[in-house]
């Protein structure tokens, strides 16, 4: 049976000594998390290793969570910690451009580009670019996981991020087009050469290592090439990086962590507290990034320049000639995954307008069993217009919007709502991608309950009757869901009593013995597996003169 807690609920129960309800969490989180950990780490085992160290860690401090709500990123700021502190024990040295990075451990094999007539899939495309999207420095990586595969967004993706909310926004924006021209070039490369013969031409004699050379060379020809450009649109990556298949947890894990979470001494040492704000992990001092750190302007500053995989993203193009820039110079510290190394830069940086981004306020609608309607917020931040498409089947909901253009610092209520005449009993969840002129893409999840009731027929006496021993109610009473029994008839009056119904090929019947004469009430109520009831009944009068 599934979960019907909310995460708020999961928490108060487990803190109030529920153990089941960690099961609960993990059910609902756990997909996710070591998605997220085995991507980071590159190696399966030890993902599974730091996904246990977060539950066990969650379960000794879940009573810190001062907003239970806020679980989900909660449990991601845990992950958050325990990547990195793997990743620096093995001093793990990451590529710094895209060449060989569609190979390596247990990720996607690369596709081969001179494969004879070969038609490469969306499904091998997402593959693909979540394999090359190994190559980012950690924290580009980790910002990509969490809120193009995991849906975090606003608040909540700095508080797993462990930055404020300004630096969050800079991160994405950021991100988002160095992959989009990076990762775009990559795909391109992959799946355009058949229907651009220049492309075709450029890639000729190309062993499939994609080398900063090559991406150089396919970036600049889709600035100038609509049928590259309307390829790299149609197969955008950060979406492709959306829907690619997760890794999954081996089913043996789940035991292992529900046993051992909550016994004394079971979570392994940690170095980091639980005093930032709300409860949450703090950043490790080890692991904190300067550019995190400094400030909204040097976050910018850092978010241009900085980050392995920028050296190999950069394609030379001029800064946007309709937008005001500034050059400045900067002396910065940097501190690598390597805690002893620290090196001192001075480089010019240009500064200009934040692209624009649809931020979500949150990323699920659930309407509940009573609810027909709810809204969310979609927000750009940034410093250009946006324009974004709502992808996704939405019925039976209705939405309020199928897209449109957002203006920097524009709000725009986005609405669903549910009819529920004549939808069947049960629970509905449909999932929509809001997706950008960039290319990167928001999920809301929509969902609701409906709660149909038995349908009772039943016909009994009414008004005056005759006085007699015996008063039948007989009639059909169905449900989409099985009922509840025994189903009863009660009745009051002279000679009160109670029996239980019997079903005959679909004939509910109830025999009520009458010893006295007078007026009575009769009621029956059925109820179905999902708690809902129908009450029907009637009031007669038994009388000896009427007969």
């Amino acid at each position: 049976m599934s979960e019907m807690r909310t995460d708020a609920q999961l928490v108060t129960a487990y803190t109030a000594g529920d153990r089941g309800a960690l099961a609960g969490i993990y059910d609902r989180f756990s997909t996710g998390l070591y998605d997220t950990a085995a991507a980071m780490l590159r190696d399966r085992h030890e993902a599974a290793d730091a996904m246990q160290d977060v539950f066990l860690i969650a379960a000794e401090r879940m009573g810190q969570l001062r907003e239970p709500e806020r679980l989900k990123p909660w449990l991601y700021a845990i992950l958050r910690n325990e990547v990195y502190r793997r990743s620096r024990k093995r001093g793990r040295a990451l590529p710094t451009d895209f060449s060989a990075l569609t190979g390596g451990a247990e990720m996607a094999a690369p596709i081969a580009p001179d494969a004879e007539g070969e038609a490469v899939s969306a499904a091998e495309l997402a593959e693909l670019v979540r394999s090359a999207a190994c190559g980012l420095d950690e924290r580009d990586q980790l910002v990509l996981e969490l809120s193009v595969r995991q849906g975090l967004q606003g608040a909540d993706l700095a508080a797993a991020l462990g930055v404020s909310a300004e630096q969050s926004y800079t991160l994405v924006h950021r991100m988002r087009d160095r992959v989009d021209r990076s990762l775009g070039a990559l795909v391109v490369a992959r799946a355009g050469r058949k229907d651009c013969a220049d492309l075709a031409d450029i890639l000729r004699g190309w062993d499939g290592e994609f080398t900063v050379l090559i991406r150089k060379r396919v970036a600049r020809h889709i600035e100038s090439c609509e049928t590259c450009e309307r390829t790299k649109k149609k197969a955008a990556p950060i979406a492709l990086l959306g829907v690619s298949p997760a890794f999954a947890a081996p089913p043996s894990l789940r035991d292992q962590i529900l046993a051992k979470a909550g016994l004394p001494g079971s979570a392994p040492p940690h170095a980091y507290t639980f005093d930032a704000d709300g409860g949450f992990p703090r950043l490790v001092r080890h692991l904190r990034l300067p550019a995190l750190l400094l400030g909204g302007a040097l976050a910018v500053l850092i978010g241009v320049g900085g980050g392995a995989i920028i050296a190999g993203a950069d394609d030379g193009s001029a800064p946007p000639t309709d937008s005001t820039v500034t050059t400045v110079a900067v002396e910065t510290t940097v501190t690598t995954l390597t805690p002893s190394t620290t090196a001192t830069t001075e480089a010019p940086t240009t500064l200009a307008p934040v692209p624009g981004s649809v931020v979500l306020s949150g990323g699920l609608i659930d309407l509940e069993a009573t609810r027909t309607s709810r809204n969310l917020d979609l927000f750009n931040p940034g410093g250009q217009p946006i324009e974004f498409v709502v992808h996704g089947s939405q019925a039976p909901f209705t939405i309020s919007t199928l897209g449109g253009t957002l203006l920097p610092g524009q709000h725009l209520t986005f609405t669903a709502a549910l009819n529920r005449t004549g939808q069947p009993e049960g629970d509905i969840e449909r999932t929509l991608s809001v997706v950008d002129s960039y290319g990167a893409a928001a999920t809301i999840v929509l969902r609701a309950t409906v709660e149909n009731p038995p349908v009772v027929n039943l016909k009994g006496p009414s008004g005056k009757v005759c006085f007699g021993p015996t008063q039948t109610v007989i009639g059909s009473i169905t449900d989409e869901s099985a009922l509840q029994t025994p189903i009863t008839l009660t009745w009051a009056g002279p000679t009160p009593g109670t029996v239980e119904m019997f079903e005959y090929r679909g004939t509910w019947t109830g025999y009520m013995v009458i010893n006295k004469p007078g007026t009575y009430t009769w009621s029956v109520t059925a109820t179905d597996v999902r708690g809902n009831s129908t009450t029907v009944g009637d009031t007669f009068t038994a009388e000896t003169m009427y007969c």
